[in-house]
């Protein structure tokens, strides 16, 4: 019987399971926790079982934690258990060894030590001899540096101190016992040679530790299009011996981080072996999920390199995630558990790390700073940026201090997402809408990164002089792809697969770094784009526009003065909530030219988009991009015509139509072009009916700003700038917008009853589509070596820049494939528009009404 003892302060290695109680009842969980622990032959000695929570049970794997008072002979009456926590229900393991015990670690044959390279040097006289040399050998296991140990006892008498070494090199021998010896061999005959043999000696760190788990045919696809593979003959004149060869392959393996899986076969004159990155592909349902390895031909024996599999336990690490920045010091997250479908996941989360310093007082309207002193919270996500409609928004909601993003990092990871949105306005009834990044990082097993940046005023102000040079919101994104360029790798990401993402107006600006110097720095492989594109008529305003803007701003205000250092002085003084709601006011009566936006700055922003297309485009960046047809600038107006009605401007609904309507066909637009408009749109209307004429305006101005320029950048995209991949949201009153699909959002627990299953799955084909696209670029594939498609998702034909290669994805329950969207519509404005502003005479007009 031993003695179970409590030290919050003991440090003790273990495993640690969450057993849902809705999948396993007490008994199960308690058979579930001990048969883990069977599996666990070489590591757990015992088993706790506590009841944690009333979703899970909390199964607790240690390995031998006997203290025998100090004494190298074990003896039970003075022996007891000492844990970091107090057990519940405690097991432990009855051992009956059954072969001989195999010994990992190659016992150096020293006879003589002149010095060593120590890491760690630890007392493990507490501990029973067995117990402390398995714990010394754990430590090295866990040390990627460590590359052996000694374990001896410091006095060679009986009763000495028992130390534990770990360290840094072993390549300190001098002489050696056997001449074959790989080390450096002096004479050992010299007289002065002292011969010190320790009773427990020195050992090697074999080359490979990795655990490898046996697959059958079942769990493998064939896939001969497979082309991101190596290959290795073992002769039979080198090695008959079959276990030889594999040890030789299996660590082979090991040292190199990209593999992961290892197939062997017999031939008549050698073994060969094949050497596989992580070529595994899954197809997700309501259900579940199913996993399958890839490989390019036959093997009668294939492993898997353990650690490289979607599901892990938990540790005491993941359950308090950390990771060291340099520029941030130790970030510790939080792991939470989400739920899809039947399944559960694991995802650590870090939110609210800042990227930049606080753009607030003189730092107001400049480009980001960066960060001089850290001192945050990043368990719960910060308040997003200023927008025009957040005028009844709490402080907590949305604040001037906004520049921070948020990393979900699912168990597996390598590719990652940056994805920038600032959420919708402010609604008093749900509040600011936030994504939640855990469900698209657990379906994809991609990093996911959101972050805010600065809109409106506060991001694009421009006085045209220096102090004031506007798109301080372009460069805090810019400051957001160098961040996660300089951490990603911290959290597990590879910073040479990174993805741009953003979402309506936030997709106008963000595309706009694929015609700048930011495409040619390699910050980024990939682009999604949702709803928005720098091919907007609006997405980059003329210097005039935007500085007029700012002095009607300024006068609105107050701040009007004969000079632009005075005007940008006295803004800066502004509380911002005062600034938000004159913008707010502003832009109620105004149409699309006068939205803030990136400007001409000759800094960033150095040319027209159409000069940027003549331009050579040093690499290709692959681009997927769409649009919804519930999306459009009405809409988007919502907040802001909302927001002004509560101010008791209800007057604004007539301004802010005819602004639209005044907007048709562009910055340049004249009376002949309005009209040619009214008259393809039906935009004539009484007074009285509003409606029929916001629904026709509406589809009118979203052809022109949103879905006929994504159409148009796709075309020039396609025809020598990358792989393009186009999808379309149908009008319908049961579906999302596009983001909402692609983040989870019917899985979330406050919406998941609203939504069907056919919902639910077409949500996590969306994000099996995205994750594809931001592994391999091509939204049909996995991985980028691979052409082997998941089976139960439809095929996604690339978008072509011919007359019958206008393909795209309709995102509804059936994904169907569909050609020519919009093809008369955008021709209206690419064609009869066009033709309208080269004629000055109505005979052109006259022929456009009677073809």
């Amino acid at each position: 019987m031993f003695r179970i003892q409590s030290d919050q302060n003991y440090s003790l290695p273990y495993q640690q399971y969450w057993v849902f109680r809705q999948k396993y009842s007490a008994e199960e969980a308690v058979l579930w926790c001990l048969t883990r622990c069977a599996q666990e032959d070489e590591f757990c000695r015992m088993a706790d079982l506590q009841n944690a929570t009333d979703i899970y049970f909390v199964c607790t794997l240690y390995p031998e934690a006997q203290i025998c008072d100090g004494s190298i002979d074990q003896i039970s009456d003075n022996c007891r258990i000492v844990l970091p926590q107090q057990p519940q229900a405690l097991y432990r393991k009855i051992v009956t060894l059954k072969s001989s015990v195999k010994s990992f670690y190659t016992r150096v044959p020293f006879q003589k030590v002149t010095g060593i390279s120590v890491r760690n040097k630890t007392d493990m006289s507490r501990k029973a001899v067995s117990d402390g040399f398995f714990e010394c050998e754990r430590w090295c296991d866990a040390d990627p540096c460590c590359t052996g140990f000694g374990f001896f006892n410091d006095s060679q008498q009986s009763g000495g101190r028992i130390v534990c070494l770990t360290l840094n090199s072993l390549g300190i021998q001098t002489c050696a016992e056997e001449t074959r010896s790989a080390w450096q061999v002096s004479n050992c005959s010299s007289s002065d040679a002292e011969v010190r043999i320790h009773p427990f000696g020195w050992y090697q760190k074999p080359e490979y530790l990795d655990k490898w788990q046996p697959l059958n045919v079942s769990s493998v696809l064939m896939d001969s299009s497979i082309s991101n593979f190596e290959v290795v003959h073992v002769s039979r004149d080198i090695s008959n011996d079959f276990s030889t060869a594999r040890d030789f392959c299996l660590s082979a393996c090991s040292v190199n981080q990209s593999c992961a899986v290892v197939t062997l076969e017999m031939q008549p004159s050698a073994i060969r072996c094949l050497f596989y990155p992580d070529t595994q592909i899954c197809t997700h349902g309501v259900q579940g999920h199913s996993c399958w390895i890839l490989l390019k031909e036959p093997a009668t024996y294939i492993y898997r390199r353990q650690g490289k599999n979607l599901f892990l336990p938990i540790s005491g690490s993941i359950l308090n995630p950390s990771v060291y920045i340099p520029s941030h010091g130790d970030l510790m997250g939080r792991s939470q558990v989400i739920r899809i479908g039947l399944e559960w996941r694991n995802i650590s989360q870090f939110l609210g790390i800042p990227y930049a310093a606080p753009p607030l007082a003189e730092r107001r309207f400049r480009p980001p700073e960066p960060l001089l002193i850290v001192i945050f919270s990043i368990c719960v996500s910060r308040a997003a940026c200023w927008q025009p409609g957040d005028g009844d928004a709490p402080s907590y909601s949305v604040s001037e201090d906004c520049l921070y993003l948020n990393v979900f990092v699912p168990v597996k990871n390598m590719s990652v997402l940056l994805f920038f949105h600032n959420g919708g306005s402010y609604n008093a009834e749900e509040g600011k809408t936030t994504l939640d990044g855990s469900y698209l990082a657990a379906i994809s097993n991609i990093i996911v990164v959101t972050a805010n940046y600065r809109v409106g005023v506060f991001g694009f102000l421009s006085t045209g002089s220096p102090e004031v040079s506007g798109n301080a919101g372009l460069l805090d994104q810019m400051a957001a792809l160098k961040w996660v360029q300089q951490n990603i790798a911290s959290f597990g990401g590879d910073p040479s697969r990174v993805s741009l993402g953003a979402d309506r107006g936030g997709a106008d600006v963000t595309s706009i770094h694929l015609f700048t110097e930011a495409a040619d720095m390699d910050l980024f492989r990939r682009a999604v784009l949702m709803g928005g594109s720098a091919f907007s008529p609006a997405s980059i305003i003329s210097e005039r526009r935007v500085q007029r803007q700012a002095a009607v701003l300024a006068e609105d205000v107050g701040c009007l003065s004969s000079t632009s250092e005075e005007i940008v002085a006295c803004l800066r003084q502004l509380p911002a909530r005062v600034l938000n709601d004159a913008q707010t006011k502003l832009l109620a009566i105004s149409g699309p030219f006068q939205y803030w936006g990136p400007v001409m700055d000759g800094i960033y922003l150095r040319e027209p988009l159409a000069k940027a297309l003549q331009r050579p485009q040093l690499r290709k960046v692959d681009l997927l991009i769409g649009s919804a047809q519930q999306d459009g600038l009405i809409s988007r107006a919502k907040a802001i015509k909302k927001f002004e009605e509560s101010q008791g401007r209800a007057n604004s609904k007539t301004a802010f139509y005819q602004a639209l309507q005044n907007s048709l066909g562009g910055e340049d637009s004249n009376l002949l072009i309005e009209d040619a408009a009214t008259w393809y749109y039906s935009l004539e209307h009484s007074t009285d009916d509003y409606s029929s004429f916001s629904r026709a305006l509406e589809n009118a101005t979203r052809d022109q700003f949103i879905i006929c320029p994504i159409i148009n950048m796709a075309s020039h995209w396609a025809a020598s700038r990358g792989n393009v991949f186009m999808y379309h949201v149908p009008e319908s009153q049961e579906l999302l917008p596009d983001v909402q699909y692609a983040f989870g959002l019917p899985f979330y627990p406050k919406y998941e009853e609203q939504f069907t299953l056919e919902e639910k799955s077409l949500s996590l084909q969306i994000m099996q589509y995205i994750s594809n696209f931001v592994n391999s670029g091509n939204p049909n594939y996995p991985h980028s070596f691979s052409r082997r498609m998941s089976g139960l998702m439809p095929p996604w034909p690339m978008y072509l820049p011919n007359d019958d290669g206008d393909n795209y994805k309709e995102f509804t329950v059936s994904l169907p494939t569909l050609k020519g969207l919009k093809k008369a519509d955008c021709s209206f404005w690419s064609d009869y528009i066009r033709r309208l502003k080269g004629s000055t005479g109505e005979q052109c007009f006259l022929s456009l009404k009677n073809p």
